[in-house]
């Protein structure tokens, strides 16, 4: 079954970490979705990243299979969003929509960020950079 990379995940991958390489291929096709693919480029343009490795990123982007939000993970993120308030926890809104990718398919996430082992119900691989 494919997995979520998460935006440090998807780095450390196309850095060959090896652990990830290792989950990639073992869970092939990793996938990414459109929040992942927005941090990463906003990351680069903070950066200052040339614009030869920008369209580099972005080409590497490109070669994942993406997931879309729909009126589904809208709820779900909705869901989790609430919930956690609830908690007086906040997490970066990103991490919210990646969550509910994740929830909203089944997914398992492959992550960086230990913020996302407060998404109840969310299945996290956490990965040391």
């Amino acid at each position: 079954m494919p997995v979520l990379l998460d935006t440090g995940a998807a780095e450390l991958l196309r850095r060959r970490h090896r652990e990830v390489e290792t989950l990639a291929i073992r869970h092939y096709p990793p996938l990414v979705c459109r929040h992942v693919i927005g941090e990463f480029l906003y990351g680069q343009l903070l950066a200052e990243a040339s614009p030869d490795a920008l369209l580099e990123a972005q080409e590497y982007l490109a070669e994942f299979e993406c997931l879309d939000p729909d009126d589904t993970t809208s709820l779900v993120y909705a869901r989790i969003r609430a919930g956690l308030k609830r908690q007086g926890i906040t997490l970066p809104d990103p991490d919210y929509w990646i969550g509910a990718h994740a929830l909203q398919s089944h997914l398992r996430l492959i992550t960086t960020d230990t913020d996302f082992q407060h998404i109840p119900g969310l299945q996290v691989h956490l990965v040391q950079a």
